[in-house]
């Protein structure tokens, strides 16, 4: 039975590390800044003069899908979303998660859309789409002003850590396990449905409690499973390094007993939600978790 202190522990990890939270406090930021406020106005100007334009046949399609939206509510949403590249990231890449803020019903569509008004808002000097050079590919990088503390919480808020307590009960479809938000238990954009899914044996696998092995973690140095080959690579690698020993030293310091929660793809395989810390994971961070309540096996 989980204490006071590990749900007080639980919300605390979730409102510094999930996404969901860290979005609410970008937006407070961005309409409280003046000249932020000027730039979703005149990106909603740039937005109507790109809607009355004449183009092909599909692209009018998909430009008439954003007439009845409020222009204003998506600007604040995109400029929200491309905050979060403090340093450059691949413009295939944001327009992409920027899509699913779209709610089209077509995923190429939403991404195709989203790469054009991307490219529209960028006349607003709200970020750059930059290219170091002829060969290289397309980055963004934002230029929305943060406070200290909210950059802190954007560079920590990647992926949400193992949980200290034990996850609420799976009740419906659209239920996380997790204190302070509910998530859709399907994988992939798109695949949402209240069919049965089996949330009797994903709220089995919720309650194991595991641990750290911090012997094993304290001996044996985390190594890449690829070629370092460039300096992208080396860099991302040694960032995933960093972040992981410091989620392995939080966990350890907040107990070292926590749970893996679980979903589903659409043909019903079960995945553990974690990336620093996971069962499926590789062979060292298999090796670096152990059951919580240890026994004895006999009997064979």
């Amino acid at each position: 039975m989980e204490t006071m202190r590990e749900i007080v522990l639980q919300e605390m990890n979730e409102l510094r590390f999930n996404r969901k939270h860290v979005d609410a406090k970008i937006r407070e930021e961005i309409k409280a800044n003046p000249d932020m406020c000027d730039k979703m106005a005149q990106g909603v100007v740039l937005l109507k003069q790109y809607m009355a334009g004449s183009y092909y046949e599909s692209k009018m399609k998909r430009i008439a899908q954003l007439v009845n939206l409020d222009l204003e509510a998506m600007v604040l949403d995109l400029f929200t979303g491309i905050a979060y590249c403090l340093r450059p990231e691949l413009f295939t890449s944001v327009t992409a998660q920027l899509a699913s803020r779209l709610k089209f019903s077509d995923k190429t569509e939403a991404i195709t859309t989203v790469a054009e008004i991307t490219a529209v808002l960028c006349a607003t000097d709200a970020f750059d789409i930059e290219k170091a050079n002829k060969m290289a590919s397309l980055m963004v990088v934002s230029n929305i002003p943060l406070s200290e503390r909210l950059v802190t919480f954007i560079e920590e808020s990647q992926h949400l850590p193992p949980m200290v307590c034990e996850p609420l009960e799976l009740t419906h479809n659209y239920s996380s396990g997790y204190l302070t938000h509910n998530d859709s238990l399907i994988l992939g954009t798109g695949n949402h449905h209240d069919g049965d899914i089996c949330l009797d044996v994903l709220n089995t696998m919720n309650k194991v409690a595991l641990k750290l092995d911090t012997e094993f973690l304290s001996q044996v140095e985390e190594e890449p499973t690829f070629d370092l080959d460039t300096q992208d690579k080396l860099d991302q690698w040694n960032k995933f390094k960093e972040q992981s020993y410091r989620m392995y030293s939080l966990l350890a310091s907040q107990g070292n007993q926590f749970y893996l929660t679980h979903k589903v793809d659409k043909r019903g395989r079960i995945y553990c939600h974690g990336y620093h810390i996971s069962t499926q994971g590789t062979s060292f961070k298999k090796a670096s978790l152990e059951f919580a309540k240890e026994e004895l096996v006999t009997g064979i």
